[in-house]
């Protein structure tokens, strides 16, 4: 592995979206923890623009950034449709790789895919940088010190206005979707907050007129606790972006759950009786740069059986809502 003395991690980028250019490459610049390498993607035009900005390598294909010995990690943040084929490339060329939502959406693929990855030495993880914010952290540490006893209830919800109809989000041969955009935020966080291996239950997906894809959805994700998490997700309606949990002596409401800024001020609200019973404030935060962070320790520790369990648990409530005959 290349910097292991400086403890550092060399990323390298392959495609480069919108998303990459505003929140990925500028976190990457700004983690202690990781080095911008190099970067590939098909436009000419932003691998120019990316490269010049950055100063990173400007790789001319695929394979030149898979045989760079300086790059320790690829960040992938293409269409879920090729997502397969580029993970097996990069874990074959033994390079850890850190994928955009919704990574896989079946489980043969996501067996052969960690199987390759043990194989390797090397991590693949879904980029779900919500985990890595002040703000969760905070939220798991209340629910963990049983505050406010046992869960009752918890609601994911994430939804906003539609896009254009090219953006991908909208392609059906691009395996795009609001399940696996949005929704796929709301069924991560309400396993990880149930915990306990929650199965889901009851699901449904639903178009409407004009659109290929999925445009909203709903799930009941149940624990072996017998407590309950409800996912709501929706592309064409009012911004949302929400958790709410009900506890059996409080309700908690936390608000800019899964995406806000880094000058965002977040906080989590606990109500009793109707009245505000605790403002725990977690502050700004850059949850990007708290992942990359994280991801130079596993790598540099091999610690990666937890990323393994939390991808495989995902393609495996994704497919179970596919499935869900509502």
């Amino acid at each position: 592995m290349n910097n292991l003395t400086m403890q550092k991690s060399g990323v390298a980028c392959w495609t480069i979206g919108q998303h990459a250019q505003k929140n990925i490459i500028p976190a990457i610049e700004n983690c202690d923890s990781v080095d911008l390498i190099g970067a590939y993607t098909r436009n000419e035009n932003v691998l120019m623009s990316v490269c010049s900005e950055t100063g990173c390598k400007k790789y001319s294909d695929e394979q030149e950034l898979l045989l760079d010995p300086d790059v320790d990690l690829v960040y992938l943040s293409s269409p879920t449709g090729i997502h397969y084929e580029q993970i097996k490339k990069c874990l074959t060329a033994k390079k850890s790789v850190l994928v955009e939502k919704t990574a896989l959406t079946d489980l043969q693929d996501v067996n052969e895919i960690i199987a390759l990855a043990k194989s390797n030495g090397v991590l693949v993880m879904e980029a779900f940088m919500y985990r890595f914010h002040s703000q969760f952290k905070r939220l798991q540490e209340l629910l963990k010190s049983n505050k406010y006893g046992a869960i009752v209830r918890i609601e994911c919800e994430f939804g906003f206005p539609h896009l254009p109809k090219d953006n991908i989000r909208y392609s059906k041969a691009l395996e795009g979707g609001s399940l696996y955009d949005a929704g796929a935020y709301t069924l991560s966080a309400a396993q990880l907050l149930l915990g306990h291996h929650p199965d889901v239950k009851w699901a449904r997906r639903c178009s409407e007129a004009g659109y290929e894809v999925d445009t909203f959805g709903n799930a009941i994700l149940v624990n072996d606790k017998n407590q309950i998490a409800l996912c709501n997700w929706k592309f064409g309606a009012s911004y949302i972006n929400q958790i709410r949990i009900w506890l059996e002596q409080a309700h908690i409401v936390v608000d800019r759950a899964f995406s806000k800024p880094e000058t965002y001020q977040s906080n989590i609200v606990v109500y009793h009786n109707g009245k505000v019973e605790e403002e725990i404030i977690s502050g700004t935060d850059n949850h990007f740069v708290n992942m990359f962070s994280y991801i130079n320790n596993i790598i540099m520790t091999s610690n990666f059986e937890l990323e393994y369990q939390q991808i495989y648990d995902q393609v495996k409530t994704i497919k179970a809502v596919v499935e869900c005959k509502s």
